[in-house]
Order: C-alpha cells, then sequence, then structure tokens
C-alpha cells in the first residue's frame, strides 16, 4: 500500500498530466464540436499525442460523444 509521501511526489506529474489533456480537450472541444464522435475521438487521442498525454480509450470514447453532442 502506498503512503502519502508516495502521492506528493507524484502530485506534480500528475497535475502536470491534468494541464496537458485539459490543453487537448478544449482544442478538440472548440474544433471539433458537433462532429461525429469517431471524428471527435480519433483528434482528442492525436490532440492527446501532440500535447504529451496518453488518453485512455473510455476517456477519449466518453468526452468524443459529449462532443459530439453538445454536451462538454
Amino acid at each position: 500500500m502506498a503512503d502519502a509521501s508516495d502521492y506528493e511526489k507524484a502530485a506534480p506529474w500528475l497535475e502536470e498530466q491534468v494541464t496537458r489533456y485539459e490543453k487537448a480537450l478544449t482544442e478538440i472541444r472548440t474544433t471539433h464540436a458537433g462532429r461525429p464522435a469517431p471524428e471527435v475521438r480519433t483528434a482528442l487521442l492525436a490532440a492527446g499525442e501532440r500535447y504529451g498525454v496518453r488518453i485512455a480509450n473510455e476517456v477519449a470514447q466518453d468526452a468524443a460523444e459529449r462532443i459530439a453532442d453538445g454536451r462538454l
């Protein structure tokens, strides 16, 4: 089991990953709103690569569906 110091050591890395994900999400939400979810998903995964963050398939799918139908 990890202790609190493990989390404290990982926190800066985690914060950077969240920042990178938010940048990718904002970009794709701006450029792909209302487009079909599969197209949005592909673009989001590509943006994640550009920003240096790996986006899990389930997260990409959920975000793509929300961007496609205007919920995000």
